[in-house]
């Protein structure tokens, strides 16, 4: 059996997925018959400023644009260009309900390529995207998560007892240290303090990557000059001891009988390359996105006084239905991703104009999510209450995706999500410190501006 020197060398490095990394390729539809392309209205602003209040959020700019242009609009922003954004339910249905040869979803996520790799199923499409989708799954499956709820809670109780008494701090710090902690111990199954630590340090400056590192995207060649030098050192650092720890896993005797996922995902015949892909992967899908989830949840929980006190008889229940309703509803009226990209391989008709092969459609969570017309005359108002009902529109709500494209951790997610709400709360008493957070955009997650800054007032346990 290789070494894991030996096998970091036989494995793509930063430099290699840096430079294989490319925008959309050019499409060959000469065999598609000719159609009138016909685009949805949109801002005339120059692009340049439409990419810096897109990417920058201006919080309100894509709702107005909504509002301008209607459900459907048209936006020019780098990286790729012509954008087509839609809150339109039937248009978005369709989108996902199309066969994956036709819409692309691994091309609508191909920035994530340098970082997660040409193996990883948020990159890839039809044919190769089914086989690395069904690999994940077991890991995933509902039973498998049950049995690393004990350990959710235990990094939930072991971080809650650092925070101080008394004293003001920003939680969505606190939600990026626990799930990090979570996606190192749970996920990849590091129980040694110090190597978790060394871990979790790494992976913590990958996670930090910035839109200026990212220029690389773009001018591989920067990679020889400070500070992008020392991004990709970073880079090849974290992969150094993902690969070590693929290694440990492969030649544990008691691997079968672990419960982290990434026991699962190595076997005998396992391609680390592959393993580490799908390890960086559910890094960068579940790390931040879950994080954020948590920290909007527990801003709109400790403003709603009447929902948190609903929330506290049901506490002491492994699977309480109230305590659900309250994480979808967090999710639906804070969404953590705006929208969701998909390419198309084909001409489509999509609610009312003629898009042409190759064109990017972003379906818009937000919009979808807090349309009035779908949600009702409250849809803006966070009220958990709402999925008590039988005619809950659970079909508007898309925080994790939709079609076969559907996140793959999205049960993993939304039990990390109830597990640490549900610890927390038994643990401490919290309150809010300053007005209402407004959104903000961070990379490509909507986070609150301050921080969503709270106090521990009270130990209770």
């Amino acid at each position: 059996m290789a070494t894991t020197s030996e096998v970091r060398d036989q494995t793509p490095s930063t430099r290699d997925r840096l430079y294989g990394w490319k925008t959309a390729a050019p499409l060959d539809h000469s065999h598609v018959p000719v159609t009138p392309i016909e685009l949805p209205p949109g801002p005339r602003t120059p692009g340049l400023l439409q990419t810096v209040l897109v990417w920058g959020y201006r919080p309100h700019y894509l709702p107005r644009m909504h509002e301008k242009f209607g459900d459907t609009f048209t936006l020019n922003s780098a990286p790729v260009g012509r954008l087509v954004v839609t809150r339109d339910a039937d248009a978005i249905r369709e989108i996902f309900r199309t066969s994956p040869d036709i819409v692309h979803a691994g091309e609508g996520n191909s920035l994530l390529r340098p970082l997660v790799g040409n193996n990883s199923v948020l990159t890839l499409d039809a044919p190769e995207h089914q086989p690395a989708r069904k690999r994940l799954l077991p890991p995933f499956h509902g039973a498998r998560i049950a049995r690393v709820v004990s350990l959710m809670e235990e990094a939930t109780a072991r971080e809650v007892a650092t925070w101080p008494v008394g004293q003001d701090f920003p939680l969505l710090e606190r939600t990026q240290a626990l799930t990090l902690d979570i996606i190192v111990r749970v996920v990849m199954g590091v129980d040694d303090p110090a190597r978790a630590k060394r871990l979790g340090d790494a992976l913590r400056g990958v996670l930090s990557l910035g839109i200026s590192d990212m220029l690389m995207w773009v001018a591989p060649g920067l990679h020889r000059y400070w500070p992008w030098r020392n991004v990709i050192r970073q880079l090849d650092y974290a992969d150094e001891l993902l690969y070590e720890e693929i290694e440990r896993r492969r030649n544990d005797p008691d691997r079968a009988s672990r419960p982290d996922v990434l026991s699962m995902l190595v076997d005998g015949d396992a391609d680390p390359a592959i393993v580490r892909d799908e390890l960086v992967t559910m890094l960068a899908a579940g790390h931040e996105t879950t994080a954020v989830g948590l920290a909007w949840t527990f801003e709109l929980i400790l403003r709603h006084p009447e929902v948190l006190d609903r929330l506290r008889p049901g506490l002491d229940d492994d699977k309480d239905p109230y305590r659900t309703a309250v994480v979808k509803e967090a999710l639906r009226v804070r969404p953590v991703i705006y929208n969701v990209a998909r390419r198309l391989m084909e001409p489509m008709q999509l609610g009312g104009f003629s898009l042409p092969a190759g064109q990017f459609v972003l379906p818009s969570i937000a919009g979808l999510q807090t349309d009035p017309r779908i949600w009702g005359s409250d849809a803006a108002e966070f009220r958990p209450e709402r999925w008590e009902d039988s005619d809950v529109p659970s079909h508007a709500w898309i925080p994790f995706g939709g079609g076969t494209r559907r996140c793959l951790g999205a049960l993993f997610a939304q039990t990390e999500m109830e597990t640490v709400v549900r610890t927390v709360l038994r643990q401490v008493e919290l309150r809010t410190v300053g007005d209402v957070e407004k959104q903000r955009m961070h990379h490509i997650t909507v986070v609150p501006k301050h921080g969503a800054r709270v106090q521990v007032t009270n130990r209770l346990a």
